[in-house]
């Protein structure tokens, strides 16, 4: 195809304080540099409309840039990336300041018109970049479908329970590119078809109806299946992205080829979509899909070409970012300064978080702390799930006296034993309740929905101020905000008060969570903002919030697919991601004493102690540790103990997080970037910067292959054994632990044993330098609650182990706060076979007294 053929060949361009106008054939292109290593794309065919700015809402300087023309390309540079326009085509090419490409648009048609929505101008955007065989691409939030590498990926970028996303990918090439895009995205769309025939025996498997959550409560709905059929030739062999679509959620993705699956999971709830990428032969193929009887599947496909795609079918221009690092880090955190920075949750949020659906009144809420008290089973936050309402009527969000007589007193009971109280909160909330009654009154909801209007801030206020009058006052500590998507998309087709719904339906949780962090913020300083939630959009992470994989089932699979979707979540710059342990939807009453079950479960709780929020779930379940026996109760009670020991590790990442744009669950290519076999570990990542985690995802093993990124060496964590990097070996994976591994140069400090956080002072902790390299580590300490830190009260601590000269120095202690230690004793270990994590806490190598000035400490 001839140059210029696209209709986007440069005429002249003009260029303002802070972006270039380039005028082409068939529009306008302009460039915007927000920062010296992020660069905005905006295409529109007229005028740019005038549109809300929900994501980049940080204002940011300009940076230095500057421009040049040849006779073929027209050049923005900043310090630290050049973009070049093809004159011929429009097209742009992105490269560092030494002139290394590192992304370029494929010549595309980038708008192409459609149907208006709502009576407003409605266009479909597209653009396609090159991508390098090689490439390895992450992100766009969390999905089930196990994909971790998503180059040539087929996916649809919907809002549903167990499925999140995030229009923003990351690659090994060290950019990110962010797709601006506020409604529905196809990524890499599988455009060509494959007919489908309902067989004559519609019902391959008859199940009976189960109870299952929705959004109107608890319901029975029925798991029966139905086969399909078709048949379809390819004109080349290759590699080939299918899409199953569903057309609304299911039970059941399965999808064969030829009589060989592609697709097989099971799950009383799963996404309208799945996607696969399979190898085919040139020819006639025969494909099978079973699904939920109900449902109505589609299946196209797509020739893997080198190409990724984004495509948006409701926009009104087309708008993108690039990010350049070319670490991971870099990326992120110029992200989050255009985004909005990760505030600190509250100390006890890093703890242990126990929940069940559900419990049922205030008396089983304090017996059960009392419980977690009586056996020593460290636990910080107990949560109350829905239903708590009762009388008021679904979604209300006010307790029932019934069950719950004083609110306040079982607040105040709470906190005397310790725990932090999150409770389920609903933005689809009876319309007949008092609240309801006045949200409609003001034309809160959205036309012909249950859901609130959260787009409106009116609407946003009265939420909060709900929330407030029948909660917050009480003395609740932190917020679940379920079913965020919200359920069943109901946005599509309609009017919003931002506008048509199809223009916003990835980002109704964003208004969501604005309205409970903005509303809490405001009402006090002294309690941070902490909220889990259902789903994500971009920006989200401004709003102190936790996501969580949803309604998943409870089965080896499921749990396997949980580790490529939560490291594909937080590339993405959402640093806070938990899931229900065990699965939400579990085995029945024999779950308890099932040894394969409890097998699961242990292994679930051994990767939880490792995440960033460690949390317990499960429907129609006691997930309560002694409920599943002695021998798994102790199991958990250890875990729980090296939890929270961990804690000053963990709470000086966090703030790692807030300050410097950090991650804690990291995939391995953001510090392994030149090590091509770390880079690909879809199951293993380092949880900060010193451990490596490698999770058994397979029953029946004691012991699990574990390739050791390149690196000056590994010391197993439980035992101290020390390994070269570069390699796999094959780590001890008892019943009662996971492989996890610390890097040569770490330093980790451990404190107490716990019940809770803040239950002892800080004044002894361990240190253990984890010798082989030079390493640091900043033990950041503060309240644990309140946005005092803000302002700068809290304090840090700087540790640097010299390798050569085999000393460990500890800098001055920066900062103070209200109760900050004065006087501190620091045991220090250097860890080997002979001090695994094993060794008894207190015996150190050596003992410092530490009063706040700088010491040297030779080993």
């Amino acid at each position: 195809m001839p140059l210029g053929s696209f209709g986007q060949r440069v005429q002249r361009y003009t260029q303002a304080a802070d972006r270039v106008t380039l005028t082409l054939a068939d529009g306008q292109l302009v460039l915007r540099p927000l920062a010296e290593n992020a660069i905005r794309v905006q295409f529109t065919k007229d005028a740019q409309p005038k549109l809300p700015e929900l994501v980049l809402t940080s204002p940011a300087m300009v940076p230095a840039f500057r421009v040049t023309e040849t006779s073929a390309a027209v050049q923005l540079a900043t310090k630290q990336v050049k973009v070049l326009v093809d004159k011929a085509t429009g097209t742009l090419r992105y490269a560092d300041n030494t002139g290394r490409m590192f992304l370029q648009e494929q010549p595309t048609t980038r708008l192409r018109a459609a149907e208006p929505v709502l009576g407003e101008a409605c266009v479909v955007a597209e653009q396609q970049f090159q991508t390098a065989p090689d490439e390895l691409l992450l992100g766009l939030g969390q999905f089930q479908d196990g994909h971790f590498n998503l180059r040539g990926i087929t996916r649809q970028l919907t809002q549903v329970n167990t499925q999140t996303a995030l229009p923003f990918i990351y690659s090994s090439k060290g950019y990110g590119l962010l797709w601006h895009q506020y409604g529905l995205t196809d990524f890499n769309p599988a455009d060509s078809p494959i007919p489908l025939e309902k067989q004559a025996l519609a019902v391959t498997q008859a199940g009976q109806a189960v109870d299952a959550t929705t959004a109107t409560g608890t319901q029975k709905v029925a798991q029966d299946q139905a086969t399909y059929t078709g048949t379809f030739t390819l004109p080349a062999a290759g590699e080939y992205s299918l899409m199953l679509d569903l057309g609304a959620m299911g039970n059941r993705h399965y999808l064969a080829i030829d009589g060989v699956a592609c697709l097989d999971h099971s799950n009383f709830w799963l996404p309208p979509t799945a996607s696969a990428k399979v190898t085919l032969a040139a020819g006639p193929h025969r494909i099978q899909v079973v699904c939920k009887a109900n449902n109505t599947p589609h299946v196209t496909y797509k020739r893997v070409d080198g190409l990724t795609t984004f495509r948006s079918p409701n926009a009104q221009l087309l708008d993108y970012v690039v990010f350049y690092g070319p670490q991971a880090d870099a990326v992120i955190q110029t992200y989050r300064n255009l985004s909005g920075q990760v505030p600190l949750l509250p100390q006890w949020a890093y703890g242990f978080w126990q929940c069940r659906e559900r419990y049922t009144s205030s008396a089983h809420l304090q017996e059960t702390v009392q419980e977690f008290r009586r056996r020593n089973i460290p636990m910080d936050v107990i949560v109350q799930d829905w239903q708590y309402w009762g009388k008021y009527g679904w979604g209300v969000m006010q307790f029932d006296e019934a069950k719950y007589p004083d609110p306040a007193a079982l607040m105040q009971n709470l906190h005397a034993q310790h725990a932090r109280f999150n409770i389920s909160v609903w933005e689809n909330l009876n319309k007949e309740s008092a609240i309801g009654k006045s949200h409609v009154a003001n034309n809160f909801y959205i036309p012909n929905s249950p859901w609130l209007d959260l787009t409106n801030p009116a609407a946003r206020t009265a939420h909060w101020a709900a929330m407030n009058q029948h909660l917050f006052r009480y003395g609740v500590d932190s917020w679940w905000l379920d079913a965020t998507e919200p359920e069943n998309d109901a946005l599509h087709g309609k009017k919003l008060f931002a506008g048509p719904g199809d223009f916003y339906r990835l980002t109704y949780p964003l208004f969501v969570n604005q309205a409970v962090y903005e509303g809490q913020r405001q009402t006090t300083a002294d309690k941070r903002v902490c909220i889990l939630t259902r789903s994500a959009f971009l920006g989200q992470q401004r709003y102190g919030t936790i996501n969580w994989s949803g309604d998943i089932g409870g089965t080896w699979d499921s749990f396997k697919r949980q580790i490529p979707a939560g490291l594909n979540f937080t590339i993405t710059g959402q640093p806070y991601w938990t899931t229900d342990i065990g699965g939400f939807f579990r085995p029945g009453a024999g779950q308890y004493t099932d040894p394969q079950y409890n097998e699961l479960l242990m292994r679930w709780y051994q990767w939880g102690t490792f995440t960033p929020i460690f949390r317990v779930h499960g429907y129609q379940t006691e997930t309560e540790p002694w409920k599943n026996g002695p021998v798994v109760e102790a199991n958990i009670r250890q875990l729980l103990d090296v939890r929270y020991r961990l804690l000053p590790y963990l709470y000086s990442e966090a703030w790692q997080v807030h300050q410097h744009g950090s991650t804690l669950m990291r995939p391995l290519v953001m510090d392994f970037p030149a090590d091509t076999t770390a880079a690909h570990q879809a199951y293993e990542y380092t949880f900060g910067p010193a451990f490596l985690v490698a999770p058994v995802i397979k029953p029946g093993v004691t012991a699990w292959p574990v390739y050791l990124p390149k690196a000056a060496g590994w010391y197993n964590f439980w035992t101290g054994q020390r390994h070269a990097g570069g390699q796999t070996v094959t780590a001890p994976a008892p019943a009662a632990t996971t492989p996890v591994f610390v890097k040569a140069g770490a330093i980790v400090p451990l404190g107490k044993r716990l019940q809770y956080t803040g239950q002892k002072t800080a004044d002894t902790l361990e240190i253990r330098v984890y010798a082989g390299a030079d390493g640091r580590f900043a033990l950041y300490e503060d309240e644990g609650d309140s946005y005092r830190y803000e302002q700068g009260q809290h304090t840090l601590i700087t540790f640097a182990w010299d390798e050569k000269r085999q000393t460990l120095t500890i800098g001055p202690r920066q900062g103070t706060y209200p109760g900050a230690l004065p006087r501190r004793v620091f045991n220090l270990v250097w860890p080997s076979e002979a001090t695994g994590l094993g060794a008894a806490f207190g015996k150190p190598q050596k003992q410092v007294v530490y009063t706040g000035k700088r010491l040297t400490i030779k080993r």
